[in-house]
């Protein structure tokens, strides 16, 4: 499955690093989002991405969710290592849903939603 990420999955990862940052990222910015690689998705048929294998130390680089115009909610939790970026998790609130990648007007920190991450 190996494949060049695409221009909107990059945007998305840009805008999580922007706008949802929970940590210093600056080491996170440096490589160009461009060039990243998805070599796998989940199994479950969500949408999350993994950019390198999965290693320990990971660390939560970003946290925010995308609010769609029908009502739903998912969580949006970007995860990297030594300045690498290794996946994109997105977990939709209710699993019974129709899984979806969120476009750019759906994107929102928890502040936005007048809440606070879980």
């Amino acid at each position: 499955m190996e494949r060049a990420v695409t221009p909107h999955e990059a945007a998305v990862v840009k805008w999580l690093l922007d706008h949802a940052a929970m940590c210093d990222v600056t080491a996170y910015r440096q490589g160009p989002v461009d060039d990243l690689r998805v070599i796998a998705g989940c199994d479950c048929g969500c949408f999350s991405l993994k950019f390198a294998p999965p290693q320990a130390g990971a660390r939560m680089l970003a946290d925010a969710l995308a609010a769609y115009p029908d009502g739903q909610l998912t969580n949006l939790i970007l995860w990297g290592r030594d300045g690498e970026v290794t996946w994109l998790e997105v977990d939709d609130v209710d699993p019974r849903v129709p899984h979806r990648f969120p476009e750019m007007p759906d994107l929102r920190t928890w502040e936005e939603r007048g809440q606070t991450q879980p």
